[in-house]
């Protein structure tokens, strides 16, 4: 008999699928760190299917032999400073980040004895047990069935009814109010950290108290713990600010989601500009006393918060009127004019502070009457397509006088498109110049203004960018890293199970290596050049004979959709140079002052974090690394980019041109 290692029935030997659920038949784990299907853990649980990773734990479900019933066990996984050999039960630990690991294990145990104490809470995670076996720690608890609100939202255009909106907000808000009355304080709150539950009645559960800490903690090293969109101001300088009010920020925020179907902008962004735009003003079903409450939960002024969870709720609920955030600054503002109106005496003098207040604020956002054309290379209703369509409505949204025609032009057309505009003097205001040679660039207008913008000091690379392209005449919103995709099963494999190598020995026979000829001018770059294997000896589903093809992040989403075969391990050099290179890279045309203004400020917004998700995480699945930092960090959550969040690999890219 055979055990299905999803729903763990038994069934005869000669099925290869589940009669019970119709899962395939489970040999071996979907990742060679992964624990092997079968693995016994603590004497009782019988590990089956791996169901999720993040960067610090693997979950599985597993048979709990001793109540007969399917549980979850969470593994502590930190894939940065640990490994697992295939097929072995022991971690690896990497001997140099020693002490960090002993820390983040104890982390994990200590969310472990936080969640067991809120085991009869309806909307956490019941825990069972936890404990420490093969040189890591286990957290062993209920199996949810269903969704994340992440995926939810994906499934559903973004957004929910608002019943269930407030539902949810409700749930997740009472179980705030538990922690919070213990002094904990959970700061992770965000979509993919709420889960629906199947079932006949909807249930809604509080995940991840692994970023949860006293209220009044004195620990030496408290992290940084950041969800870009959701997290507080106060979170990115780790001060002893955070609160209920923190998490306030953070339910609001995905309230906020919930309504609207937009992610708000990231709070660092908007302490230096709020473009956040009120519920009611996106949509006008939802209810203004609703939208005030949404807005005040998110203030950036952690004074202009909810006090108590309880207390933002009753405003969610219509129980509590809620004046909206312009109103009551506006009450404060005029205590404190008439304070300083009643210490300077002089009525006119008081009406000149405030219209120079005005006007100053008034010119930080206020952007004269333009209409843009904006050309992009992609096909119509691609992903990029429609990031880009997203983007143009969020900022008409937030300047009104600017309006967009825009090109969405394919591939092979463009480059002809570019250069035939360029040389009738018809350049647009703003477009995309990946690829797009320094010629046709002559005409293009100068960025300096971009590169000295405040978003552009939220980037990486952008000072060597300036160097790359002295002219200034495009900026990059993506970068091109070089990796390895190694086989690690089949005729032809190696057993390589790093997730970074120092050179091409390190995978042996070179003559078994594939160089993919669409990044060659990079690979010769970092590696040399001699006689490689072609790219359609690693690229073959049926009959791969090349273990290892050198190439780029680019490659990742081919790689994986095209080796279904095969297990794959996702590769970054770590050396003293990494020579990458620069993608997705944007120009201006030269216009009426407002119109370059106004590109200036659209070519700023594009390196913003929240757009750079939208563009190269959220809608893309090319394996462009955005330059924005914060974007930067959370595309290296995925679990296959998560090496580059190591210091020691990025801090060494470079950017040169091949002589």
């Amino acid at each position: 008999m055979k055990i299905c290692y999803s729903c763990f029935g038994n069934y005869g030997d000669s099925f290869n699928v589940c009669p019970k659920c119709g899962h395939i038949e489970i040999t071996s784990p979907a990742e060679p760190i992964y624990l092997y299907p079968g693995t016994i853990l603590a004497g009782r649980y019988v590990i089956g299917e791996a169901i999720g990773a993040g960067g610090f734990g693997i979950i599985y479900k597993a048979w709990d032999s001793k109540l007969e019933t399917i549980v979850a066990v969470k593994e502590f996984f930190a894939s940065r400073m640990l490994t697992r050999a295939p097929g072995e039960k022991e971690v690896i630990i990497n001997q140099k980040s020693k002490d960090e690991y002993n820390y983040r294990k104890d982390r994990f145990l200590a969310e472990a004895r936080t969640m067991a104490k809120y085991g009869s809470h309806r909307s956490i995670a019941n825990v069972f047990e936890f404990f420490e076996e093969n040189r890591t720690a286990y957290i062993v608890m209920e199996l949810l069935e269903g969704v994340s609100l992440k995926e939810y939202l994906a499934k559903n255009g973004g957004k929910v009814s608002q019943d269930l909106a407030i539902m949810v907000t409700n749930e997740v808000g009472y179980a705030l109010k538990s922690l919070h009355d213990d002094g904990i304080i959970h700061r992770d709150v965000a979509p993919d950290n709420i889960y629906i539950c199947n079932g006949k009645e909807i249930k809604i559960k509080l995940l991840d108290l692994g970023a949860a800490k006293l209220a009044d903690s004195t620990d030496d090293v408290i992290d940084i713990i950041l969800k870009p969109g959701y997290s507080p101001y106060e979170q990115y300088d780790n001060t002893n600010n955070i609160g209920p009010w923190s998490d306030i920020y953070a339910l609001g925020a995905t309230l906020y989601e919930m309504l609207t179907g937009i992610k708000p902008d990231e709070s660092s962004n908007r302490k230096t500009e709020d473009t956040v735009v009120p519920p009611h003003l996106i949509d006008q079903s939802i209810p203004e006393s609703l939208s005030n409450a949404v807005m005040k939960a998110m203030a950036i002024d952690i004074h202009m918060r909810f006090k108590n969870v309880v207390d933002f709720l009753k405003a969610v609920n219509g129980e509590r009127k809620v004046k909206s955030l312009k109103h009551e600054r506006m009450i404060k503002r005029i205590k404190r004019m008439s304070g300083i109106a009643a210490a300077l005496l002089i009525v006119g003098g008081f009406a000149l502070y405030l219209k120079k207040d005005y006007d100053g604020k008034r010119e930080v956002r206020y952007l004269k009457k333009a209409e843009l054309t904006v050309w992009y290379s992609a096909n119509k209703g691609s992903d990029e397509d429609l990031a880009m369509q997203e983007l143009f409505k969020h900022f008409t949204e937030n300047y009104p006088e600017v309006t967009f025609e825009w090109e969405c032009i394919p591939e092979k057309d463009y480059q002809l498109r570019i250069k035939e505009a360029s040389e009738k003097n018809d350049l647009p205001n703003v477009f995309e110049s990946t690829g797009v040679s320094d010629d046709v660039l002559k005409a293009a207008k100068n960025l300096e203004n971009v590169y000295d913008s405040e978003q552009a000091g939220e980037c990486m690379f952008l000072e060597q960018c300036k160097e790359y392209y002295p002219d200034t005449k495009r900026i990059p919103l993506g970068i091109v890293v070089p990796m390895a995709y190694v086989i690690t099963n089949g005729a032809e494999c190696i057993d390589y199970s790093k997730d970074t190598f120092v050179g091409i020995d390190d995978f042996g026979n070179k003559g078994k290596i594939a160089v993919d000829d669409d990044f060659e001018e990079l690979i010769v770059m970092n590696y040399g050049k001699w006689n490689w294997a072609s790219k359609k000896e690693f690229m073959n589903n049926d009959s791969n004979t090349s273990a290892v093809m050198l190439s780029t992040t680019m490659a990742m989403n081919d790689v994986r959709k095209t080796l279904t075969n095969y297990q794959k391990n996702y590769v970054y050099p770590s050396s003293e140079k990494i020579y990458c290179d620069f993608t997705y890279e944007w120009s201006m045309g030269k216009g009426s002052d407002s119109e370059e203004k106004a590109s200036e400020r659209f070519l700023e917004w594009m390196l913003g974090n929240v757009y750079q998700n939208t563009l190269m995480i959220s809608r893309s699945s090319a394996g462009q690394i955005p330059v924005n930092r914060t974007s930067y960090m959370t595309k290296c959550e995925v679990k296959f980019y998560a090496p580059l969040a190591d210091e020691k690999i990025y801090s060494h890219f470079v950017f040169e041109k091949q002589e």
